[in-house]
């Protein structure tokens, strides 16, 4: 992994940004909406950031894992968790090439796989993380033009059609698949503001 990421030179700042908070929130909505969290339940955070999705969603749940590639982004995360004594602790490491251990009761991932090259590869190998009847929840922009980012370096994807996020997670092996439009994120571009939707789709092993 690089040493120094666009991820770590902003991850101070990172909460700072009120559409990020907003954004976090919608997923962990959509999360507690589709999926039927319990205390006992053990959470991976796939790209977890500072935290702030996994972190609206500590109350119900029993512990949060949370990995990242950005190692000042897992700093932040950690002091965060340590301050608000919550039961969470973030890894740098990417997941693309090290393995965890597998017995995740739910996994989520919000804004992370349009940076995954191979996302049936990364849905495959989180699969083999959950638990036999455990859930996966993937928030991700819905497709764009790739005017989202002002800088399309570490992007792979212009977001992605519905169906065929679906059908990466029927590759993967997931069932029970359900989708909903969660959010718009607004930009100012050429002048005019432009909307971006994010989804959320759930699915079960």
């Amino acid at each position: 992994m690089e040493k120094i990421s666009k991820f770590d030179l902003v991850a101070a700042s990172w909460d700072e940004n009120p559409v990020r908070i907003s954004l976090a929130k919608a997923v962990s909505e959509g999360v507690r909406k589709f999926i039927p969290l319990r205390r006992e339940f053990k959470l991976l955070d796939f790209g977890s950031g500072t935290g702030l999705v996994s972190f609206f969603l500590a109350e119900n749940v029993g512990e949060i894992i949370g990995v990242d590639t950005s190692e000042k982004m897992v700093e932040v995360f950690n002091q965060k968790a340590k301050e608000n004594n919550i039961n969470a602790v973030a890894y740098y490491m990417d997941l693309s090439q090290e393995e965890l251990e597998n017995n995740f009761d739910v996994v989520v991932s919000s804004m992370t796989f349009h940076h995954i090259k191979y996302p049936v590869n990364m849905l495959k190998k989180l699969y083999r993380y959950l638990k036999k009847g455990g859930y996966i929840a993937v928030a991700d922009l819905a497709k764009e033009d790739g005017t989202f980012h002002e800088d399309n370096e570490g992007v792979e994807h212009f977001g992605f059609e519905t169906k065929e996020m679906e059908k990466f997670f029927q590759e993967a092996g997931f069932d029970e698949i359900k989708c909903e439009e969660i959010y718009v994120v607004e930009k100012e571009r050429g002048g005019r503001k432009k909307e971006y939707p994010i989804f959320i789709m759930v699915g079960r092993k």
